[in-house]
């Protein structure tokens, strides 16, 4: 089966899941995704406000390539919670990151996922202050923390890559 048929199973199978949680737990798991969401934002504008991109566009990204399974099931509820259509991934696009294109990541930073939120080179590291790195690391410490606790609310792991979630 082909990446993009796996990625449109995968993408069914989460809707089919989300969709039956009973509405208990619904709302518990879309308030932990805003959350999340909230500290995605957070993180990106924190290393974007520090010149990050001009650094991210003279490497070309390395740390994006192979980026093919750091999409989780966890980054597709948010696209299903705010009703706001899932990038479409070029798989073509190999080993670049399929979720890119030639600007950089396509998906709007509240949507990305933790991987490559969470995710700073050392070039990028040292351009934040102390106060800024300290703040960079509590909010990441919190993002892992709201991720471990909607992976434990009900009996799929949604921290799993998407495109494993078939298998």
């Amino acid at each position: 089966m082909s990446d993009l048929a796996v990625w449109e199973q995968a993408l069914s199978s989460a809707g089919n899941w989300y969709r039956a949680l009973p509405p208990a737990i619904r709302a518990e798991l879309d308030g932990l995704l805003e959350e999340i969401m909230q500290l995605k934002r957070t993180l990106v504008e924190l290393v974007t406000s520090s010149g990050s991109s001009a650094i991210c566009r003279s490497c070309g990204g390395e740390c994006c390539l192979l980026g093919r399974y750091h999409v989780s099931v966890l980054d597709i509820l948010a696209y299903l919670k705010t009703g706001v259509d899932p990038v479409v991934p070029n798989f073509f696009a190999s080993p670049a990151c399929p979720y890119a294109d030639f600007s950089g990541c396509t998906m709007p930073p509240g949507y990305r996922p933790v991987t490559c939120v969470i995710f700073n080179c050392q070039l990028i590291e040292d351009r934040l202050t102390a106060i800024e790195r300290h703040t960079l690391y509590a909010h990441e410490s919190r993002l892992r923390t709201t991720v471990a606790r909607a992976g434990r609310m009900h009996d799929i792991r949604i921290d799993r890559p998407l495109l494993l979630s078939c298998s």
